[in-house]
């Protein structure tokens, strides 16, 4: 993530925190002298931080990620269970200075089957394969734009805009946000929905551009 700042854990808390933390990664056993620990401040957190455990036998992607307090270690699995799990057990600030961090931060590590929606603010956030040509690439770069917060909707939810890139094609997209546990009626459902706090929805989706020659992620494996 373009946001975050890691730092290297030194040796005698990483050896400390790798024998916490081991429980949790279990049957993968780390190798404690050759596991490079970092650690990462959440701004949506005060008691939770983001941790990179990178495993330097492996060749990359090598790297584990986990959401830990002093006494609980939550290992993050590229779905949204670990993210929500961590919000109900802990205080998630959730306001206008911190909703674009948590957002970017869940989209990050959230990764579905069918695909993964990677929000995109400038022209170097766009990963290209080799054919991309200069005006595909001039055609994406002028529908780009930050995230922006637009308030909390009729709905009660906080609702950002963005622009995403899900598989080939570019998106403009509506980033929902629950800011406690609630029920949001579904004009489409006809029902309510249940939302636990922080749960993410996107909605109003667009398509800005189709067939672009960017790599499209495989489902999720161990490391991403």
């Amino acid at each position: 993530m373009h946001d975050l700042t890691f730092k290297q854990v030194e040796p005698t808390a990483a050896q400390q925190f790798l024998t916490k933390a081991a429980p949790e990664i279990l049957p993968v056993v780390l190798p404690a002298d050759k596991t490079l620990v970092q650690c990462a401040d959440l701004p949506f957190y005060d008691d939770y931080k983001l941790y990179a455990l990178t495993d330097m036998t492996l060749p990359p992607p090598n790297v584990r990620y986990m959401l830990c307090s002093a006494d609980d270690f939550c290992l993050l699995n590229w779905t949204n269970e670990p993210i929500y799990s961590v919000n109900e057990r802990t205080t998630i600030k959730l306001d206008r200075k911190t909703l674009i961090s948590y957002s970017k931060f869940f989209f990050h590590f959230v990764r579905g089957q069918l695909g993964r929606f990677i929000i995109v603010e400038k022209p170097e956030d766009v990963t290209w394969l080799p054919n991309a040509n200069e005006k595909e690439k001039a055609d994406v770069a002028a529908k780009l734009m930050p995230v922006t917060y637009k308030g909390i909707g009729r709905d009660n939810l906080f609702t950002m805009t963005c622009t995403v890139v899900f598989k080939n094609a570019l998106f403009r997209t509506d980033i929902k946000v629950a800011p406690y546990e609630m029920d949001v009626f579904d004009p489409d459902l006809g029902a309510p929905e249940h939302f636990t706090i922080g749960q993410m929805k996107l909605t109003n989706e667009e398509l800005l551009l189709e067939d672009l020659n960017v790599p499209v992620d495989p489902p999720p494996s161990e490391f991403g």
